[in-house]
This record gives structure tokens, sequence and C-alpha cells, in this order.
């Protein structure tokens, strides 16, 4: 036998709504039952009676109408006004009223994953106009080495974030966000540092990958703390100076004005960022204790909870991020350019994550609902696998269509032009976009090692067939398939859901 998903005032009630007469109330004689009788009474109080748990409830709201026992005695023939209230418990059956429908956390307007997307699709505009800033050897593998970091950062950072805005005030919370935002902006110098030594690649490199890091992680303090408006006007002097560089052709004589509208995108990220986490933390009163010789409060200290948790979040935004890279990586290593399906894939990619969270947010809402609603933990598990396959077609339709439109558009402008030998990377994208969305699926309900794992062994197999486009469509498709599946699993459990 299944077993039942019921709200608490329901699981409660055991068989004694059954046992009652259905929407009557018993009236067998306990004294008297005329004008002042019990069954009147129980008329009265029937509020009372109907939600009470046991008789004590019922004794109390009698004698706060000012029933006493001597009142009982005369009018009900009872002994007490504990006895009447037993037989007024006896008599009317269990019927509690219905509680106030709790509010919808996950309630959300379109505005802001549209937002999000924008600000997750708006930075791949900075790659084109970077190209010809970026010539040389080795720039491909500082820019992957970047990607990968930041990546890795950025999801760490924000896991922190979050744990501690759920566990302490918004001024620890942005206190942790701002020491490890600058932190995380020092340890990412090292590997970039390297990469460039080692490739022997031209030191803009080094500076467009170290901006790289810095915009990812100004922008996930911005946005952990609910702030993401701000990035509009982070983004807006790299995404001008970028179109504006792009529409006229690249010309040489702007390429110095190029750079210097590229760069301020990322330093306004981190001082906009700095800024809004001392407005959170109120840093005046802060140094005006510290004059007085008092202690700041902590909170730059990361807590061993919070250290082990970040692992998983960091493992994924490098496997995730490798993922997407190593396509455009092996085509500059094979062809010496980018492939153009994963140029015209990449854009609609970014874009389609503000759709992904639209939809987990969607997602969410209706299985709270079908918890709140559904009483057989079968039916639930059938209903929800339902929505996740909704909300998989709800990705994918969007992710299609940001993609045609990408195309569309590059044709127009003659950018570039959608060939028949592109649709196998397009695919690949398509997919690889539709295993992201279920993977942060799953993160969001608490499963954060299987997605890691899944995708770890996915980017194995296109490492050791790298070039070979059938490998990387097959290892996206089943990428997909294996996550899906897993997701059917997991999300069919009610448990998990009421968390």
């Amino acid at each position: 036998m299944s077993a039942q998903i019921l709200p608490f005032h329901q699981a409660s009630r055991g068989g004694e709504a059954a046992a009652a007469v259905e929407g009557e109330l018993s009236t067998e004689p306990a004294g008297d039952l005329g004008a002042g009788g019990i069954g009147e009474l129980c008329e009265r109080f029937l509020g009372v009676c109907e939600s009470a748990v046991d008789p004590l409830e019922i004794s109390s709201a009698l004698e706060f109408d000012g029933l006493n026992d001597k009142a009982v005695r005369d009018r009900y023939g009872l002994t007490d006004v504990f006895a009447l209230a037993e037989e007024m418990h006896r008599r009317v059956p269990r019927r509690p009223s219905e509680p106030e429908p709790a509010a919808d956390p996950w309630r959300t307007g379109i505005v802001r994953p549209v937002l999000h997307g924008l600000l997750y699709g708006l930075p791949t505009l900075f790659f084109p106009a970077a190209t010809g800033l970026l010539a040389g050897r080795g720039v491909t593998t500082v820019l992957i080495v970047a990607l990968l970091t930041s990546w890795g950062l950025g999801q760490s950072l924000a896991y922190v974030g979050y744990f501690r805005l759920g566990r302490a005030d918004r001024a620890q919370a942005a206190r942790l966000l701002r020491f490890w935002m600058m932190a995380g902006m020092a340890a990412a110098i090292l590997p970039l540092l390297l990469a460039t030594l080692a490739a022997a690649a031209p030191t803009p490199a080094l500076i467009f990958g170290a901006g790289l890091v810095a915009y990812m992680l100004g922008s996930t303090v911005l946005m952990v703390l609910g702030a993401e408006q701000l990035l509009l006007l982070v983004l807006a002097p790299g995404i001008l100076g970028a179109t504006v560089f792009l529409l006229l052709g690249r010309p040489a004589r702007l390429e110095h004005v190029a750079w210097g509208a590229l760069a301020a995108t990322p330093v306004l990220a981190l001082v906009i960022a700095a800024a809004w986490t001392v407005r959170e933390t109120g840093l005046p009163r802060i140094v005006r204790r510290a004059s007085r010789g008092a202690v700041p409060p902590p909170g730059g200290r990361l807590r061993r909870a919070e250290a082990l948790g970040a692992l998983p979040s960091a493992a994924f935004g490098l496997v995730a991020a490798g993922l997407l890279v190593f396509p455009v990586a092996v085509s500059v290593a094979t062809h010496g350019h980018t492939d153009r399906g994963a140029l015209l894939a990449s854009l609609p990619l970014s874009l389609s994550m503000g759709a992904a969270e639209w939809t987990l947010v969607w997602f969410r809402r209706r299985t709270q609902r079908l918890l709140r609603n559904c009483r057989q933990a079968r039916t639930f598990a059938r209903r929800a696998r339902l929505l996740l396959l909704a909300a998989l077609l709800q990705y994918l339709t969007a992710a299609v269509l940001l993609t045609a439109a990408a195309c569309a558009i590059a044709a127009e402008t003659h950018l570039a032009r959608l060939q028949r030998e592109d649709l196998p990377q397009i695919i690949a994208y398509l997919a690889l976009g539709l295993a992201m969305f279920v993977s942060l699926l799953l993160q969001a309900f608490g499963s954060r090692i299987f997605p890691v794992i899944a995708c770890t062994v996915a980017l194995a197999l296109e490492v050791a067939w790298r070039g070979a486009m059938p490998v990387q469509v097959m290892t996206c498709l089943g990428l997909v398939v294996v996550l899906t599946a897993y997701a059917a699993l997991v999300l069919a459990n009610s448990i998990g859901h009421a968390m």
C-alpha cells in the first residue's frame, strides 16, 4: 500500500470524522434539552468544538464565556465545566477549519529571469570585440583557464553566500562575500599567470582573463544580495564599447578606446560589489567601534560546513565550463579559428539561463501546489514526473527559439551564416544547455554530487575522442538522458519537495 501524503490537520483526525454522523450533531439527552440545553450550547460553540483537539479547549472557552461549575450543575445537571466540555466534545464531530493558505515563496515575475538571462548573455559580446585585441599565440589557453577559474570560484562563492544568508543576517553574509570575493580574485591571479607564461601568451590575454574573473565574482556578489539591477550599470561601458567597436568593423585606431570600455566593466563589478557589501554591513559604524577599541564582528571566516558544501559547487562550475569551452578549444587547435556552430550557439545558450531560472521556479511552484493537494505518494510521483517533462520542454523551446533568433540576426548582419555542417554543433550545445538545466534543478533540490559525476564523465569522453563531432553530440545527448532519468527518480520523492 502506498503511503499517504496528508496535511497535519487531516492526519490528526484519525477515525473520528468517519465515526460521526456526517454533517449533524448528536442530540442524545444528558440533562436539560430545553432553551438552555446542551444541544443549543453545542450550536453556539460549534466552531470551538469542531476545532478542539481535546475537551480542555472547550472548557476554557466555556469558562471564558462565564460558565462556572455551579451554573453547569444548575442548568445541565452535570458535575462541573469539564464534564460539560467532555459531553460537547463527544457530541460534535471533529472538523478543524482549514488553515490560511501559506504565502507562496516561489512567486516571481518574468522580469527578474529575463534580466538574469541578459546578464548571463551580454558579456559574450566581449569575446568577438576582443578577438582583434587578443591576437597572438596562447590566447585561447589563457581564456580557457580564466573561464574555468571564474566558473569554479563563482559557483562556490554563490553557495557560501546563500548558505550564510539562510543561517545568519545579511550583514554577516555581505561581510563574508566581500572577503571571499577579494580572496578569490587574488587566488585567480596565480593560475592565470602560470597559463600566460606556459603558453607564451601576450599580456593583454592575462588582463582580459583577470577581467573575466573579476566580473564573475562581482556579479555573483550582487546577485546573491539581490542587487542584480546594478549589473546593468556595470555592463554598460563594456557592452556599448564592444557594440560600437564591432559595428565599425573593429578599426585599429579605436583599439585603445575599446580596451578602456571593456576594462571598465570588471573594475566597476568589483567596486560596486564591494560598495554594496559595505552598505549592507554598515562599515562606518564598524570603523567607529574600532576607533574606540571594540573588535568588529566576525563574518569573513569560512565555517567548516560552508567550505565542505562549496566543494561540489566549485567542481560543478569547473566541469560545466569545461563542457562549454572544450569544443571551442578543439576547434581553435585544429582549424585555427572558432567553430561557427559554437559561435552561433554560445550567446543563445547563455541567454537561455534566464529561461532556465524561470522554468525552475515554475517547476518549484507546481510541485509545491501538488504536494499540498495530492494524498497518494504514487500519484504525486507520477504527476511530478509529468511536471519535470513539461519543464524540460519549456526550457528546450526557449533555447531553440533563442538559437533561431541568434542565427537569423547573425545572417542578417552578415556576421555568420548557418550552414548544414553546423547543425551537429548546434544540437550538441542545445543538449548541453538542457543538461545544465537538469543539473541546476537537481542542485536546487539538494542533489549536488551526481550532476558533478555525470558531467565529469561526459567531459572525459569528449577529451578522449576530441575532434570527433559525433562523439560530442552523443555525449551531450547521453548526459541529458542520464541526468533526466536520475531527476525522475529524485524529484518523484515527496520528501525532497517538502524541504
